[in-house]
C-alpha cells in the first residue's frame, strides 16, 4: 500500500489524502468523491496524520457521530514540507491513465 496526495489538475483544488494498492484502485476511491480523469496525483512520503491534542473520540466511532477524531488533525513536519513546496517539489503526475485502466478492468467485469 502506497499513501498519495490527491488535487485536481485544472486549479490545484486539494481532494484528499488516499492509500492504495495501486494507481487503478487510487482512481476508483478518487471516483466516489470526482472525476479521476481530471485529478493528479503525488506519492506521500513518509508522514502521517496528527492529532496533537487530546480528543474525546474513541476508535471504534460509535453509531452515527460524524465525528472521526481527526478533526483538529495536522501533518507530520515532512509531508506539511512536501505540500508547502519547502521539502521540494512534488511529482505531480495525470490520474487520467490509471482511471483508464479502472474503467477497463470494471467493463471486463461487468461492471
Amino acid at each position: 500500500m502506497k499513501a498519495y496526495f490527491v488535487r485536481k489538475a485544472a486549479d490545484r483544488e486539494v481532494v484528499g489524502l488516499f492509500v492504495a494498492a495501486s494507481t487503478p484502485a487510487l482512481a476508483s476511491l478518487v471516483d466516489e468523491c470526482c472525476d479521476p480523469a481530471e485529478c493528479e496525483y503525488a506519492p506521500a512520503s513518509a508522514g502521517g496524520l496528527m492529532v496533537a491534542g487530546s480528543t474525546a473520540v474513541r476508535w471504534p466511532v460509535p453509531g452515527e457521530s460524524g465525528e472521526t477524531g481527526l478533526e483538529e488533525a495536522v501533518f507530520t513536519q515532512q509531508w506539511d514540507d512536501d505540500l508547502r513546496g519547502v521539502g521540494g517539489d512534488l511529482d505531480w503526475k495525470p490520474l487520467a491513465p490509471a482511471a483508464a485502466r479502472m474503467l477497463r478492468t470494471l467493463g471486463r467485469r461487468g461492471g
